[in-house]
């Protein structure tokens, strides 16, 4: 009973960073404790939705944490994301599951450069030019694909790609369809 309620926070808490980095490109240090609190508690008392023992659970939360640390060394990635992957890899273990969440997170992220990077070229083309001139609704459309304010570039860097909300994206299609932990 206590595994699939921990469950259900998981889900929830997936959710909400889900919606969090897809809206605002961040990852509050509030969430991510709420998450490495509440997977400390699953794991240390015997209710851990993926029935794994505690040295996995903390096994997958360093590997996630030293494989990106790197990446957001090199500013590659935000600071978020790679305590994101840690908490990640605290609920998930060392197992296929994250290794899935990575693979999936990277492909979305992959698709996601692709499309800005196409909306940026596409606005300062020719065509972009003409396209806009006799279809001038779609000027927001393209601005937001090419997430890039051009009026805000005193923030510093663009973090344009929301890895945390796409590993927990991927992350909930793995729980919804393994259906593993919601078993009660």
């Amino acid at each position: 009973m206590a595994a699939t309620a921990f469950t259900w926070i998981l889900l929830l808490w997936l959710v909400a960073i889900a919606v969090m980095d897809l809206r605002s490109r961040k990852v509050r240090n509030w969430m991510v404790l709420l998450g490495l609190a509440t997977g400390l508690a699953a794991l240390f008392g015997g209710a851990q939705p993926f029935d794994m023992l505690a040295w996995q659970g903390l096994a997958g939360m360093a590997v996630a944490f030293a494989a990106l640390l790197p990446l957001y060394a090199i500013r590659w990635m935000g600071a978020g994301d790679v305590k994101f992957a840690a908490v990640a890899g605290l609920w998930f273990g060392l197992s296929p599951y994250l290794l899935a969440i990575w693979l999936g997170a990277s492909l979305l992220a992959g698709l996601h450069s692709m499309v800005v990077l196409g909306c940026r070229i596409l606005l300062r083309s020719p065509q972009g030019a003409l396209l806009l001139a006799r279809l001038p609704m779609l000027q927001p459309v393209l601005a937001a694909g090419a997430d890039a304010p051009a009026n805000d570039r005193s923030r510093g860097p663009q973090r344009s790609i929301p890895y945390a909300g796409y590993m927990a994206l991927v992350a909930i299609v793995l729980m919804m369809r393994n259906s593993v932990p919601f078993q009660g």
